[in-house]
This record gives structure tokens, sequence and C-alpha cells, in this order.
């Protein structure tokens, strides 16, 4: 594992994966927790209350090969990584883990909406 000082804006991919997910329509959440913190960001910005965690896809780079007219790819091509960016600043020294809760449409759950959880170590913060 990597090892990050308090205070670096560490930048990650997301991929999650669960049967009837896409990470392109369906809501999820990150959050990177250590011992005794954690901050959290959402996919729907509607939700975000805190810029500790951003969450955001860019497109897919062109390919060199590819002619220059049909290069511009938006978000809504299908093409493009997930990522995130996490302000270590307001988090505890420790080891980090990301929790990632995918929201998937399901009819034949409570509320119409399953929950998915997984977990990831990070790295460890260490204070500079």
């Amino acid at each position: 594992m990597a090892n990050y000082y308090k205070g670096d804006e560490i930048k990650f991919a997301i991929d999650i994966t669960a049967p009837g997910f896409d990470i392109d329509t369906d809501d999820f959440e990150i959050e990177v927790a250590t011992r005794r913190s954690k901050v959290t960001g959402y996919k729907n910005v509607e939700k975000q209350e805190d810029t500790a965690v951003v969450i955001f896809r860019e497109s897919a780079l062109p390919d060199s090969n590819s002619d220059s007219s049909s290069s511009d790819t938006s978000q809504e091509d299908g093409n493009g990584q997930w990522f995130a960016i996490v302000d270590t600043s307001t988090l505890d020294a420790g080891e980090m883990r990301v929790i990632m809760r995918a929201y998937i449409t399901d009819a034949n759950a409570n509320d119409g909406k399953r929950v998915n959880v997984d977990v990831k170590p990070l790295g460890t913060l260490i204070n500079p």
C-alpha cells in the first residue's frame, strides 16, 4: 500500500461491479475513512454537502489513429473512467479504506433500491 501525507489530494479510479448495477446510470457514493474520521462523496451532486470527496468521469482519450473530427467524446457516450479525488486534510492519520456503496434498482427490494457495499484499502495517511 502507498503512503500519503495529510493534506494530499488523492485521485483514484472507481470501478464498481455488481449484478444489475450500471456505473453510468445508477447512483453510488464513496466514503474514505480512517479509524476515527471519514469523508463522503456522492455521484449525485444534489446530495453533496462537502467537497472533501469529488466524484467525476473523465472522457476516454481519443485514439491517435482516429479521425480528428470524430474525436469528441462526451460523458453520455459510455466511454471514459470514473474517478474520485479525496482531500485528506480533515482525516486523522492512519490506514485509509474506501467504502463504496452502489444503489441498484431492484423491484424486489423494500424501497426499490438494493445497496451493495464494497471495502478496499487505499493506503496509509501520515502526518508530514
